[in-house]
């Protein structure tokens, strides 16, 4: 399935080319090197994907209908998305819903079906202060990530997983409480979970200069136990089932994260790649 071409079409009409959260206009029909200039973003306020944010099984509930849809630009879909815990699903809904009735009735204020046209002059201003935003928040992240704030920050994006682990873990085995799911922290700053035979290594290896650069995290799903000095248990060998390495990084939005060192285009927060990789972990285990 797939947003359709209906309903976005809807989607963009009730929400009158302008941002849920800030009222940015979305697409400037004709900037100042004669070009489209497009930051809008249709945002899902449920996700299908299990490892996506707010995500819920639904049954038989069309994720990409229009009222699971919420019009963004590009800055605030991905602040919503990286601050899950801060933007609930009511409180989406809530937007969604304000933001269309405060789109139809400066319509009717209007007295016009069509908005009108944007003088030159703001278009021009809004499209610089798009990009202007951008740069700089681009600029002030290669500041920070060149400097010891950024390895900071970088430990902090660490401690971040082991807490998501911890929890993950703690609400499993409160609703499978015949599990024995055992967790201890390794060598390398984050911690293992051993379950069935199998084990999630988490860790994270700071770079050798006092900057974040070259610092990267680990994920592995691997057969097999290792004691609590970090080596291989004789009674369990070891053998690696999947792996990747993840550099500390910023995304086009300024915005710090991991990035695949297979594949540059992938890019993920802790919250993102660590519930994919226990997700990954437990199917693991639980193998029939």
């Amino acid at each position: 399935m797939a947003i359709t071409t209906k309903t976005r079409k809807i989607l963009w009409g009730r929400s009158g080319n302008r941002c849920a959260i800030c009222k940015t206009e979305l697409v400037l029909e004709k900037d100042p090197f004669n070009r489209n200039l497009n930051i809008g973003e249709e945002c899902h306020i449920i996700s299908r994907q299990e490892n996506g944010p707010r995500h819920q099984l639904i049954q038989d509930f069309d994720y990409d209908e229009g009222d699971n849809l919420l019009l963004l630009c590009c800055n605030h879909h991905t602040m919503i998305d990286e601050q899950v815990e801060k933007h609930p699903i009511d409180d989406l809904k809530r937007i969604k819903t304000e933001h269309e009735e405060w789109v139809k009735t400066n319509l009717e204020q209007n007295d016009s079906t069509e908005p009108k046209e944007e003088p030159f002059i703001d278009s021009l201003i809004n499209y610089v202060t798009v990009k202007h935003d951008k740069e700089m928040n681009i600029k002030s992240s290669r500041n920070i990530f060149s400097s010891s704030e950024g390895l900071q920050i970088a430990f902090e994006a660490a401690a971040k997983v082991k807490n998501i682990i911890y929890e993950t873990r703690e609400k499993i085995i409160n609703k499978a409480s015949s599990y024995n799911i055992i967790i201890r922290d390794n060598r390398q700053n984050i911690t293992d979970l051993m379950f069935k035979g199998k084990t999630l290594l988490a860790q994270f290896y700071q770079a050798y200069s006092n900057v974040a650069d070259d610092s990267y995290l680990l994920f592995a799903v691997v057969n097999g136990h290792f004691n609590k000095d970090g080596y291989a248990d004789p009674f369990y060998p070891v053998t690696m089932i999947e792996i990747i390495r993840l550099d500390f990084s910023y995304d086009s939005n300024g915005v710090f994260g991991w990035r695949n060192q297979e594949s540059k285009d992938e890019f993920f927060s802790s919250q993102e790649i660590t519930e994919m990789w226990i997700d990954k972990f437990m199917r693991e285990a639980l193998k029939e």
